[in-house]
């Protein structure tokens, strides 16, 4: 857990380049500014479509244009920030070789690629900031998120980036997660919690990618490390980080120790990338896999905090409303009534990380769906103090899995009848250790056959212990109040060892 230790968190550089310094933003009226940006916004969009060549050919020049787009992508308005993001989707071809033909790509950010795109990166960042005090279209606003978001993969996956643009591109995603995925939300509906089930399999994915160019400094692994702690309220965060996470496990058992074990398939029904990531993964060598393995294993931290509700109001993201507003209560964030269904996730990704490690089949459909549920129905108690743990929850029948799994796949993937019952199960006024034990337990023949069957070069109960160990302690202390003292204790005695 402290691997990174002694390693310095890229966190003040990336709040410095995430604020817009556009002489349009700063010396401006914005009323203005978007007078000014208009006209010329949609020139250079009308010579992309027709594809003429862009008349700007000196660095003053491209300089200033830039200061356009730096401003349009910070704008509310939404005409002017959709032709923001379709020239920057056109100018990112220039990084493939089919680019050559077009005339709508400046010759100058031909010139110099690396110059210009290690600014105009930082500029794709605004485009998801969500202003509360303005009234944009969020529906647009997502649809070209996910416009762009498709094209930096594509683009990712199609080129090679030298090592200072990767370094950039993987700060701007942790920039944009964290603008994204930190906030508390209040409704399923808001632009962060839908705009997250496609944001989240991406920063992964590309992190992967990342993985098979360079190598990650470990300030950055760092980094996403401190920042996904505060992404834990979002389903989707737990989900994918139990799906690609299970993938690494099996892939490594597979290599490891039995070649007859056929691994996982990694399948995100959110993104186009699945096959491409899958590639990744089968090509590392066993050493690179098995550290990737334990980056993404930690990176979440100790995932068993996620049924700890104290844990995230002490945050500055829940404390700094909750003591500017005295009217709200924490009944009001729907992020907080997700947790019981996340800690459900949790408990069954460290099951299934267990399996793995046995050479049994899992089946990670059981995990629930990171899409919201309109039934779901959970009560929390204001009056608790933010020290003691207060998520009181009842559990609506499951939502299918995000994403139909293939009928017949090259993995061990398998679906029983009794784990879809299990589903149904409903969960009591708090979540009780016996009421996990019935949510992650199952009674379906073919475990019993499994766990008959299991192989006899299996991992050893005190390797397992030592991987997962405490984060099952944990979940099974859950409702004791010392055991945010024992996990202090354990912490400190981690770092003197």
């Amino acid at each position: 857990m402290f691997m990174y230790n002694g390693y310095s968190s890229y966190d003040s550089e990336i709040q410095r380049h995430t604020i817009c310094n556009s002489p349009l933003s700063t010396n401006i009226p914005t009323s203005v500014a978007e007078k000014i940006a208009m006209p010329y916004l949609s020139h250079i969009y009308e010579l992309i479509i027709s594809n003429r060549p862009f008349s700007v050919t000196t660095d003053k020049d491209f300089k200033w244009t830039l200061e356009i787009f730096s401003f349009g992508f910070t704008c509310e308005e939404s005409a002017i920030y959709q032709l923001c993001a379709n020239v920057y989707v056109e100018w990112l071809k220039v990084f493939e070789l089919t680019s050559a033909n077009s005339n709508s790509i400046p010759p100058i950010l031909r010139e110099k690629i690396e110059f210009y795109w290690s600014q105009m990166f930082w500029h794709l960042y605004h485009l998801f900031v969500v202003h509360d005090e303005k009234t944009a279209d969020l529906l647009t606003k997502r649809m070209y998120t996910h416009k762009v978001l498709r094209q930096l993969q594509i683009m990712i996956s199609q080129t090679e980036l030298s090592f200072d643009l990767w370094n950039i591109l993987l700060q701007v995603f942790l920039a944009i997660g964290d603008t994204v995925l930190s906030p508390p939300y209040r409704t399923n509906e808001e632009c962060s919690a839908v705009m997250s089930h496609r944001l989240v399999p991406s920063i992964y994915q590309v992190f992967m990618s990342a993985i098979d160019k360079i190598d990650i400094p470990p300030g950055l692994w760092r980094t996403f490390r401190d920042y996904a702690r505060t992404w834990r309220h979002r389903p989707a965060v737990i989900y994918d980080w139990a799906q690609i996470t299970c993938v690494l496990a099996s892939t490594v058992v597979h290599k490891l120790w039995w070649s007859d074990l056929i691994p996982l398939q990694y399948n995100c029904t959110e993104t186009d990338q699945s096959e491409y990531t899958q590639k990744l993964i089968d090509s590392l060598p066993l050493d690179k896999l098995v550290v990737t393995w334990i980056q993404f294993l930690t990176i979440l931290q100790n995932p068993s905090e996620c049924g700890d509700i104290s844990v995230f109001i002490r945050m500055p993201q829940y404390s700094s409303q909750l003591q500017s507003n005295p009217n709200l209560k924490l009944k009001d964030f729907t992020s907080l009534q997700e947790l019981p269904r996340i800690f459900v996730n949790v408990t069954k990704a460290i099951g299934m990380f267990v399996d793995i490690w046995l050479g049994k089949e899992i089946d990670p459909s059981c995990l629930y769906s990171p899409k919201p549920s309109n039934t779901s129905q959970v009560t929390i108690n204001d009056s608790i103090p933010p020290t003691a743990n207060s998520s009181q929850s009842s559990r609506p029948p499951a939502q299918p899995i995000r994403g139909a799994q293939p009928t017949q796949t090259p993995s061990t993937l398998k679906s029983s009848k009794s784990q879809l019952d299990n589903r149904k199960i409903n969960l009591s006024s708090s979540l009780s250790s016996s009421t996990m034990n019935q949510l992650i337990t199952t009674t379906n023949p073919c475990d019993r056959i499994f766990s008959k069957t299991s192989r006899i070069n299996h991992s050893t109960v005190n390797s397992l212990m030592h991987l997962y160990g405490s984060w099952i302690f944990d979940c099974c202390l859950l409702q004791i109040k010392d055991r945010c003292a024992r996990s202090s204790m354990n912490d400190s005695k981690s770092i003197k060892s």
